[in-house]
Parts: structure tokens; sequence; C-alpha cells
């Protein structure tokens, strides 16, 4: 197979170095130095020469953040795409299907760093963190005690990469796991036992924090609604670091309004970036702005998996982290 033609498409905030030089991102050019790279990165078609353009006719691979308007129709012979997100309900598969464009996604290689923010959260509620700061404003010596983490039973509702990781950060607090999955008999390292999406609820009834990591597909917006909630054990802590579309927020706030939820933490908003004027920023929902991840170890590992599997993609092997296009675009 002759090496691909790779076009760098992400926004260059991403990757800014050698831009002027458009020779394409450092990393790149230093693991790939035989390979043609056509730097796209805040271009488009109209800002090409025309030899540029019939370079960018022959592109095979694109690294997308997001599929540009022009990409599909200035690559026709464009054959593999590599995102740097996680999830790709922005991505239109049954074009993709139509084209036999393959796709991957940087799943896993944020995990780390989410899976510690979900325990900082956990701890920051559990030990009061936030109101033994107000005390301290107030010069206000008042011991107030947290919870033991230990024995505590954690639910991870998805148990992808990031749940995964969770486990395996929680796992020395000495925690009861539990990953709830599409199906029980997924094999599941890491944590002692195995529920279907089917008995969600069951789950939830004995879980004292609860962790979404879900990706957005018609099964999952919506999931954590009313209902949801209501099945929660009562002071239950809940955290969604997966995506906004699976949690009903005026349903969130109303269980901590009464009462019944403890607390609860989201790194993802339905609408983002969240309006000025949404309620959900005066309600009791701890808020981050899509920020739990660190953007420099995740530029390095998902840089090293685009170079790792342009290998496998050379020699025709089946790459990490590839979407099947024909299954998900039903889902």
């Amino acid at each position: 197979m002759t090496k691909p033609i790779v076009a760098i498409c992400y926004p260059a905030p991403v990757d800014s170095t050698l831009l002027e030089q458009r020779r394409g991102p450092e990393l790149l050019v230093r693991e790939l130095p035989n390979h043609v790279i056509v730097d796209m990165r805040d271009r488009t078609p109209d800002d090409l020469s025309p030899a540029e353009l019939d370079q960018l006719a022959e592109v095979t691979v694109a690294f997308i953040l997001d599929v540009p308007d022009w990409l599909i129709e200035h690559c026709p012979k464009l054959a593999w795409i590599h995102s740097l997100k996680t999830g790709y309900d922005h991505i239109d598969l049954n074009q993709l299907h139509q084209r036999e464009i393959r796709l991957t996604n940087g799943a896993g290689t944020a995990a780390t760093e989410i899976a510690e923010f979900v325990i900082a959260r956990v701890l920051e509620h559990w030990k009061h963190l936030p109101k033994i700061a107000e005390q301290q404003q107030r010069h206000e010596w008042r011991p107030r005690f947290g919870r033991a983490l230990s024995n505590a039973h954690v639910v991870l509702v998805g148990y992808g990469p990031i749940n995964q990781e969770v486990a395996r950060l929680l796992s020395p607090f000495g925690t009861r796991l539990t990953a709830v999955r599409r199906s029980a008999g997924t094999p599941s390292l890491g944590v002692e036992r195995v529920v279907s999406l089917d008995n969600l609820g069951q789950a939830l009834a004995t879980a004292d924090i609860v962790v979404a990591a879900l990706p957005s597909t018609s099964s999952t917006v919506g999931m954590f609604d009313a209902a949801t909630f209501a099945s929660m054990k009562p002071g239950a802590f809940f955290v969604n670091v997966g995506r906004g579309s699976a949690v009903v927020e005026s349903d969130l706030v109303a269980s901590l309004e009464s009462g019944h939820l403890g607390g609860a933490a989201t790194d993802v908003t339905e609408t983002e970036p969240l309006p000025e004027d949404d309620s959900l920023w005066d309600s009791a929902v701890r808020i981050s702005p899509h920020c739990s991840a660190s953007l420099d170890n995740i530029m390095r590992r998902v840089h090293e998996l685009f170079v790792r599997n342009v290998s496998l993609f050379e020699s025709g092997k089946a790459m990490e982290n590839e979407v099947d296009v024909a299954s998900e675009r039903l889902n």
C-alpha cells in the first residue's frame, strides 16, 4: 500500500507547532517523516493554490476535531477519518457508510484525567470541602466531619475507558463497584458486579455514588430523568462526565431541590456553552465547562494513537478505537 496522504484539519489552537511553515504539527512531522502532510489547520480550500487543491484531492486520511464542511467534497479519495473526540454524534455516519470511509476516535486518551476529576468531585462533596472553605472565610472553628469512601457502593453507568479508569483509581479506597453496561455478560475487569442497562434501577437503588459516562445515542438521550433519579438511593451523589444529553437537567435540579439527591456535579450540559441565563447555573449542581481533562496529556496521547493507527492502516490491520460505522449509524 502506498503511504497515505494525511490532511490535518483540526483548529490551530489544538497544536500550533510549525504552523507558519505549513508542514503539519511537529509531533506528526517527526513521527511520519516519509508521509505527505497537507496542513489545513485554520484553512479552507478557498485559501489554497491550484497545486495545493490538487494535493488536497489526493488526501486519503483526515485528522479532525469537527468535520469541516468541505472535507467530503474536496477529498474524493478519503478512506479514513480520525477524530480527536471520543463521541461521534457530530459526524454523519450514514455519509461515511455510503462512502466506505473508516472512522477512529480518541476514546481513552483523556480517561485518566477525567477519572481524577470525578474522584475530586466526589471527595469535594463527601468531605464537605466547600463548607469548610466557607467556615474559614468566616473564621469559624466548627468541626465538620465527612464520609468515608471505604465500603461505599459506586455504580458506574457506562463502562468504557473513563469509568474503567474511575474503577481503577477508586479501588484503593475500598469501594464496592458495580458496572452498568448494555449486556451484563460483557467481561468487565475491575468491578465486583455487572448489570445490564435494563436493570439500571436495581443498581441505582443501593448506590451511594453514581458516575455516568455514556455516549450520546438514541437509547441514552434523557436516560437520567425524574424516574431514574427517584430510583436512586436517598442522599446519593451523581456525577456526569459523558454527554449532557443523557440528563434531563430540570429533573436533576428538582431531585436536588427536593432533597432526594444529596448532590450532583456535571462537566457536560445539554447545550454547550451553557447560556449565561440558564437556570442550571444557579442550581445546586456543581458545574464545570467541559474541562475535566488535561490538554497536555490528551494531545500527546491522541497524536501517539494516530501515529500507531497510520501504521496499522498501511498494513491493512484493524485499527485501535475503530468505530463500527455500519452498526453505530443505526443507534
